[in-house]
């Protein structure tokens, strides 16, 4: 594995590039993903994430969301009888994202474990009761795994709280598997493993979970502009922004995929998690789109069992998984 060390205002970079011709670039900032570049059907290395107009650690793009990813109604919840209060950032009404304070913002220490056939780097942050009006101490690790000999990144969320707490972690990366941004992501072919969608109101929070109609049945891969203009994707959103309930979660299955027939890339996105939030870059013209792994949004209000909620007996700990392929 080549490594490449560097830095972006004061934050440690780090550049792996394998043994397949992928390159991943990592930022201490937000314990994010700065850039993926994997060879197009022709061999030609190819830029397949987005970062903001502005900018890396710009509007979330490529970034660790945290301590809770979403909306959350109202900015509170309470967990046997503590009450956390957060921001709200929302339409001044809901916390979204874990507010200004989240972990996007961070800059977390980095170590980097280097093996035969995979290298890790492990981005690492204690985050202290209060922040961002969570509740508990939470020891959180961000693992990023690249393979030596494939295409394939994991990206690991490590985390252990002095208490009961919520957490809802994931990456806010943007993808676009034309290479380089050579057409929308509207002419790209989407697969979603859900036969259930979130019902969105005026401010994004899920009021429901219906059973998916045309507009967002993805499960015969299709493009995702086949429905984009139609009144039902554009209500409240613009495009899709909606959490798709996955038919089924582990790293045996394919969770979504993401195929681009101008350059042969593919994306596959595996997951331990209940749910992907699929986001089509909505107000920039549908250049790229975002599969968000996590938990319901507002799990804790809606579903509390599944939502979570970790202990110091019960720790965090949920894999996403990215595999690129050519065809």
């Amino acid at each position: 594995m080549k490594i490449e060390n560097g830095s972006y205002e004061g934050a440690k970079t780090i550049a792996l590039t394998n043994k397949s011709g992928m390159t991943l670039t990592l930022c201490a900032l937000g314990a994010g993903i700065m850039s993926i570049k994997v060879p197009d059907r022709d061999g030609i290395s190819r830029e397949v994430t987005r970062l903001a107009d502005s900018g890396y650690a710009k509007e979330y793009h490529g970034l660790t969301i945290g301590r809770t990813s979403g909306r959350i109604e109202n900015a509170t919840f309470e967990i046997d009888g503590k009450i956390a209060k957060l921001e709200k950032n929302n339409h001044g009404v809901d916390n979204l994202h874990g507010g200004k304070d989240g972990f996007h913002g961070k800059v977390f220490s980095v170590a980097v474990n280097a093996a035969a056939d995979c290298t890790d780097v492990v981005f690492g942050y204690d985050s202290p009761d209060g922040e961002g009006g969570y509740f508990g101490n939470v020891k959180l690790a961000v693992t990023y795994r690249v393979y030596e000999n494939e295409n394939k990144i994991t990206m690991s969320f490590d985390a252990t709280p002095d208490c009961k707490t919520l957490l809802n972690l994931t990456n806010h990366v943007y993808w676009n598997m034309s290479g380089d941004l050579r057409e929308p992501v509207t002419d790209q072919t989407v697969y979603i493993n859900a036969s259930r969608v979130g019902r969105l109101n005026e401010r994004l929070i899920v009021v429901d979970i219906d059973p998916v109609t045309p507009q967002f049945d993805f499960r015969k891969p299709r493009k995702m502009g086949e429905y984009i203009t139609d009144e039902s994707v554009q209500r409240h959103t613009h495009g899709y922004d909606h959490p798709f309930f996955l038919d089924g979660r582990g790293l045996d299955k394919t969770a979504c995929s993401l195929y681009s027939q101008t350059s042969g890339i593919k994306l596959e996105v595996k997951t331990t998690y209940p749910c992907v939030v699929v986001f089509g870059d909505n107000f920039t013209g549908y250049k790229s789109t975002c599969f968000e792994c996590q938990y319901h949004p507002d799990g804790i209000h809606q579903c509390p069992d599944d939502c979570g909620v970790c202990t110091p007996e019960k720790p965090y700990a949920e894999t996403t998984e990215y595999v690129f392929t050519v065809k």
